[in-house]
């Protein structure tokens, strides 16, 4: 039972990452050149860099990976203006938190609601570490429970929390990126054309000159 629990020692640990990058840029020269393959490197380092870091470096890590997708993902969704998202995702700017992009994702339709509750359990982490000046882990009771409550990691209840944080992560930047694959900008409507109301006013002048007697009093607005 004992050997069952052992973990790779440093040696075994680089040569498994090595054996595994070689399976992943096997992967890679499948998929044809551009941003899909790119998007899929840099998925499979961030996998391999999460593993790496400490819990705290992993909980800030992760976080801002998936705010970092959450925002390409509204962007290939809203429509196609540089100028506006910039404004929009500026850290000011309304869809400038991660908070923020978590729930408009699903209200736009994208996430649905599990994903869009365990985005927000994985920001809460992200907080509980960002937080504490003092050493903490996943195995910190508040955090640990947290990380308990996720159901993204596909892993048996007795997975360490780290485990279960890191799994849900990746679970989570999968669904991200699958809809992401699949979305397209929202088409901006037309600019909508300003009618000539001269006419209108015509009769307007008209009506007023009828009744009164005088010059309608707003003509110099017309012309």
């Amino acid at each position: 039972m004992e050997n069952s629990k052992k973990k790779p020692d440093a040696k075994q640990f680089d040569l498994l990452q090595k054996i595994l990058k070689n399976h992943f840029d096997e992967i890679l020269a499948q998929l044809p050149e551009g941003a899909k393959r790119e998007s899929m490197r840099d998925i499979i380092n961030f996998r391999t860099s999460l593993s790496k870091e400490t819990d705290r470096g992993a909980a800030l890590m992760a976080a801002a990976f998936l705010d970092e997708r959450l925002m390409c993902l509204l962007r290939n969704r809203l429509v196609n203006d540089k100028k506006m998202s910039k404004v929009m995702f500026d850290f000011n700017g309304p869809l400038g938190t991660f908070s923020s992009r978590i729930n408009f994702c699903y209200l736009l339709g994208l996430l649905p609601k599990n994903v869009h509750r365990e985005l927000h359990i994985v920001r809460s982490i992200r907080n509980k570490f960002a937080h504490r000046a003092d050493f903490m882990d996943f195995e910190d009771p508040s955090t640990k429970s947290l990380c308990n409550s996720l159901i993204f990691h596909g892993v048996k209840p007795a997975a360490s929390a780290g485990s279960k944080f890191r799994r849900t992560v990746m679970g989570l930047l999968t669904v991200v990126e699958l809809v992401n694959g699949e979305t397209l900008h929202i088409v901006a409507r037309k600019d909508y054309p300003v009618p000539d109301r001269s006419e209108a006013y015509l009769r307007v002048a008209e009506i007023y000159k009828d009744v009164t007697g005088e010059e309608y009093f707003l003509k110099y607005e017309h012309e």
